[in-house]
């Protein structure tokens, strides 16, 4: 046993290293309020599988504010072997090679979409396609958005962007409203055979890790769906609409739920 007064320099020394954020197995990262294993993985450039699987976390929804979590490979006193196994792609990284993805984020600017107590569909739209844009790219599809921003593009503009690219699939995200307010749940809608092959892929997937009532695979002639030469699908995420599912949909886990179950969808779907 040390002696007290060597004990207290030592302690010390730990305590201030831990405040600092930087020990021997890499950084550690304070839980604040808001905060998802999605927006640390932007933040420290890594994965949500690898936070979850670094610091034992079974359920990403479950964040505690104050927790520690620890961040994986940002140790600077790693070895060059580890580092390299670090920068490794993972095994499931190299499924998108050679596809496209376009996503479309429906609405936008001046066209609101749904609009139920103070929530705008564009923006959750926008929301989801951006994490889902994230969980593509590291299966290593490529990825194109039909809006980055809030601003407005006509439907005819929207197919169009997706008409430039060869071996791709154009997936529309939406949130759904009606005057039900009971009405609740996930459907998502196909107007070709390809598109109904991928919107089942997808809405399997949706339906169950979201935990959603299933409304089924639709077939719908939306104009994004029609005039689109590649499979297209367009998801409805959820109503808002409905206060219980509304409450569930404008929070940053659910989006996240869904973003990863719908490029679980279009991951499983057999390409052409």
């Amino acid at each position: 046993m040390y002696p007290q007064k060597l004990m207290r320099p030592v302690v010390v020394a730990a305590l201030m290293l831990l405040c600092s954020g930087s020990v021997l197995y890499g950084s550690v990262h304070t839980i604040q309020k808001g905060e998802t294993l999605y927006a640390l993985s932007r933040k420290y450039k890594t994965s949500v599988a690898k936070l979850m699987s670094h610091n034992g976390i079974k359920d990403h929804r479950k964040l505690q504010i104050g927790q520690k979590v620890r961040i994986p490979g940002t140790s600077s006193g790693s070895s060059s072997s580890t580092s390299s196994k670090a920068k490794a792609p993972s095994l499931g990284s190299t499924v998108g090679r050679g596809k496209t993805v376009i996503i479309d984020a429906g609405h936008g600017g001046k066209d609101w979409g749904a609009y139920r107590a103070g929530v705008r569909e564009s923006s959750l739209n926008m929301k989801v396609a951006s994490k889902l844009e994230y969980y593509l790219k590291q299966h290593g599809f490529r990825v194109v958005m039909t809006r980055r921003s809030d601003s407005f593009l006509s439907l005819s503009r929207r197919a169009s962007i997706a008409n430039r690219y060869r071996n791709a699939i154009f997936v529309s995200i939406h949130f759904n409203a009606t005057r039900n307010t009971w009405v609740r749940g996930a459907e998502t809608f196909y107007a070709g055979a390809a598109g109904r092959q991928l919107a089942s892929s997808i809405h399997r997937e949706l339906a169950r890790k979201c935990r959603m009532k299933n409304r089924g695979v639709r077939f719908a002639r939306f104009a994004v769906l029609v005039q689109t030469r590649c499979p297209a699908v367009l998801v409805e995420c959820g109503f808002i609409s409905n206060a219980s599912e509304r409450a569930r949909c404008v929070t940053s886990s659910f989006q996240t739920t869904a973003a990863q179950a719908i490029a679980d969808g279009i991951r499983k779907y057999r390409w052409r």
